[in-house]
């Protein structure tokens, strides 16, 4: 019984060891493509300057969202709506 005891916990060291490793690459894959995506991306993609709204304006959406939000929320996509 002894012998499949210690089976067993290599078993579970090395199947706990290979997730951890690859939950990490996973991780450090994203945070790689993050970095890479935010140096490629020009400026006005990210800000959304580009979508021909007045400075102004987009101030004020901003203030708005920050405020309902309480500073969780983000404006990914400003779409005029007639």
């Amino acid at each position: 019984m002894n012998d499949a005891l210690y089976i067993a916990v290599e078993l579970l060291i090395i199947g706990m060891t290979t997730v951890f490793l690859i939950l990490g690459l996973v991780v450090l894959g994203g945070r790689l493509m993050i970095i890479i995506v935010n140096k490629i991306a020009p400026e006005a993609a990210r800000n959304g300057s580009s979508s021909g709204i007045k400075a102004p304006t987009l101030a004020a959406i901003t203030a708005a969202v920050q405020t309902t939000t309480q500073g969780k929320g983000r404006i990914t996509h400003i779409k005029r709506v007639d």
